[in-house]
Parts: C-alpha cells; sequence; structure tokens
C-alpha cells in the first residue's frame, strides 16, 4: 500500500476471486463503474502470485470455492508478509457473519487468524458493496497516512 493519498495514486485496485463467473462479472461491472480498477479471477489458483504481483488495495474473496478454497487462501494472505495487510472482505452465500466463525473453526481460532475486514452475504447489492468498500479503503488511507 502506497502512502500517497489515493488521488495521486489513480483509483483504487480491487481484486474479485469467486468460481462463479457471472457474480466475477457482476462485481467487476459495478466496480469498474464506480470508478475502481478491478481484475477477476474465477478461483483461487494462481491468486496468490497476482496478488503478490499486482498488490491490489482490496480483496473481495469468495470462501466456498472447488479446488483450494478461499479461506486457504485468506490464511496464506494473513501469512505473507507482502499481503497480510491487505483488505479482506469475505463474500459468501452464508446467512450470517456467525457462519463464516463456524465453517472454518480451526482457521480463525486455533491458528489465531484475524477476522476479515469485511463480509457481505450474497446476493450482494451495488450500494452495500461500494459503501463497504469506500469505508475500509477511506480508513486503510487514513492509516497509511499518519504512519
Amino acid at each position: 500500500m502506497s502512502n500517497r493519498p489515493r488521488a495521486e495514486c489513480g483509483p483504487a485496485k480491487i481484486l474479485v476471486v469467486d468460481d462463479e463467473r457471472d457474480i466475477v462479472d457482476y462485481l467487476s461491472v459495478a466496480l469498474e463503474d464506480a470508478g475502481f480498477k478491478v481484475t477477476g479471477l474465477t478461483g483461487t489458483e494462481g491468486a496468490l502470485e497476482r496478488i503478490r504481483a499486482e498488490k491490489p488495495d482490496l480483496v473481495l474473496l469468495d470462501v466456498m470455492m472447488p479446488g483450494r478454497t478461499g479461506l486457504s487462501l485468506y490464511r496464506a494472505m494473513r501469512e505473507g508478509e507482502g499481503t497480510k495487510r491487505i483488505p479482506v472482505v469475505i463474500i459468501s452465500g452464508y446467512a450470517q457473519k456467525d457462519d463464516f466463525s463456524k465453517m472454518a473453526p480451526s482457521a480463525l481460532e486455533s491458528e489465531r487468524l484475524p477476522a476479515p475486514d469485511g463480509y457481505l452475504e450474497k446476493p450482494i447489492t451495488v450500494p452495500t458493496l461500494l459503501a463497504t468498500l469506500r469505508r475500509l479503503l477511506e480508513r486503510d488511507e487514513t492509516r497509511s497516512g499518519t504512519g
């Protein structure tokens, strides 16, 4: 993350990772229309390498995916020196935030992983998506500006 104000850095870079192409496309269009620079992936394969290379300002991550789950990507991000401070918003069809903790208690409790920075329940509405992202990005900009 840069210490320069967001206006000097250009549009915020968002990475969307979900195994459903329709969701990736829907979120990408909504975010691009709002002025964000978006990369979409339909799985976790190669996602960590992409995150390290592109250094997105925020990751939208579905946790329930075939193969390497979003939870394993989240774990790898939180353990990586260059990725652990990137905000992550979990997107899931689970009905409650608490379900994320129930779904992965070993990852969040035993391994002492921090809770995600945000949580969005599917179906995701554009106003809720944009409000969540702007709040997190403004918070991050404020933190980096004082450090």
